[in-house]
C-alpha cells in the first residue's frame, strides 16, 4: 500500500510539474505576440488572439496543478498545510476571474484582477517551488 502511494504522489507532482513547463511556455508564446491596446475591440488582431490564447492556456494550468496538489496524499513533501494553501489558492484565483469577467461586461479596468489572479498563482508556485526543495 505504501508503494502504491509513493507511486500516486509521484505521478500527480509529476503532471503538475509538466502544467508547471507548459505555464512557462505559454509565458513565451505570450509575451512575443503582444496585446492589442484596446482590449475591448471588436475584431482582436492575429497576435492579440494569440496572445489571449497563451494567456488562457497559462490560467488552466496554474489552475489544474494546485488542484492536483491539493488531492495527492499528505507526505513529507506535500503537506497538510500546502495542501490547504493551494485550495485557498485556487478558490481566490477563481474569484479573480469571475470578477475580471464582470469587469470585462462593464468594461471597467479587467486588468487589475487579471493580474491580482496571476500573482496569486504565482505565489502558489513560488511556495510549491520552495516546498520541493
Amino acid at each position: 500500500m505504501n508503494l502504491r502511494r509513493s507511486w500516486y504522489l509521484a505521478q500527480l507532482v509529476n503532471i503538475a510539474g509538466w502544467l508547471v513547463i507548459v505555464h512557462g511556455i505559454s509565458i513565451w508564446v505570450a509575451g512575443y505576440f503582444p496585446m492589442d491596446a484596446d482590449p475591448f475591440t471588436k475584431h482582436p488582431t492575429f497576435s492579440c488572439k494569440v496572445h489571449s490564447w497563451a494567456g488562457f492556456i497559462m490560467l488552466l494550468s496554474l489552475v489544474v496543478a494546485p488542484i492536483l496538489i491539493a488531492i495527492s496524499p499528505t507526505t513529507e513533501v506535500i503537506s497538510l498545510y500546502f495542501r490547504a494553501f493551494s485550495i485557498v489558492s485556487v478558490i481566490a484565483t477563481v474569484y479573480c476571474l469571475f470578477a475580471m469577467a464582470k469587469a470585462i461586461k462593464l468594461q471597467s479596468n479587467p486588468g487589475t484582477y487579471q493580474r491580482i489572479s496571476y500573482g496569486i498563482q504565482l505565489s502558489w508556485l513560488s511556495v510549491f517551488s520552495i516546498t520541493l526543495i
